[in-house]
């Protein structure tokens, strides 16, 4: 076997075993509510509470041309209608040893408001200040952060101030991803080595 076609197998069987996501907590708010309202002030999620101040539930298209990401389903604004931004603590999640993406898309409030403030925290892995303008576009934001052992935490979005307009978050999930150990890596090549020593000994 040359080793160029015997690198491409091992590639491919590498790509075949590479990292796997399990996505283990996701919430994209479309199953919020009724479908196609919106809800100032909403506070019956079903994966989440609201555990200070308030926020709202946006359906898309609404009465305030807000866009949800991907111009579709529903999305929340941070900041909800009592002067009181909100704080949206997910339910616990059980984290074993090991990898995690965390991913989420936010926007600025979309209505010519000032800058505004979001914490983002999940136990003592993640903790991270996001501010955007009112004008900023939808953007896709992707953490990765190791756990050593297991714990039970609450992700967590804290939103600063209280005008009413806030940043708009939308597509929540936390996933674990695993990589194959370095053994099964060493077993795999020894055994495409084995392989194309085989075709060797034939072809002579």
């Amino acid at each position: 076997m040359r080793l160029p076609l015997l690198t491409s197998l091992f590639t491919s069987a590498l790509l075949s075993f590479g990292a796997q996501a399990t996505v283990i907590f996701q919430d994209n708010f479309d199953s919020e509510g009724i479908a196609g309202n919106s809800v100032l002030d909403y506070n019956s999620f079903d994966k989440w509470s609201v555990s200070d101040g308030t926020v709202d539930l946006l359906a898309d298209p609404n009465g305030w041309n807000i866009d949800c990401a991907g111009g579709t389903g529903k999305c929340v604004d941070m900041d909800g209608s009592t002067g009181n931004a909100g704080v949206l603590t997910s339910d616990l999640i059980s984290l074993d040893a090991g990898t995690y993406t965390l991913a989420f898309d936010i926007s600025g409030n979309q209505r010519n408001g000032s800058n505004d403030s979001m914490d983002v925290t999940l136990g003592g892995f993640l903790n991270e200040t996001f501010n955007l303008s009112a004008s900023a576009p939808w953007q896709t934001i992707t953490r990765s952060f190791t756990v050593t052992t297991l714990t039970t935490n609450s992700l967590i979005f804290n939103h600063d101030g209280g005008d009413n307009i806030g940043i708009i978050l939308d597509n929540v999930s936390l996933a674990s991803v695993s990589v194959p150990e370095p053994g099964t890596l060493a077993l795999l090549g020894l055994g495409l080595l084995g392989l194309g020593a085989t075709r060797k000994r034939r072809a002579a």
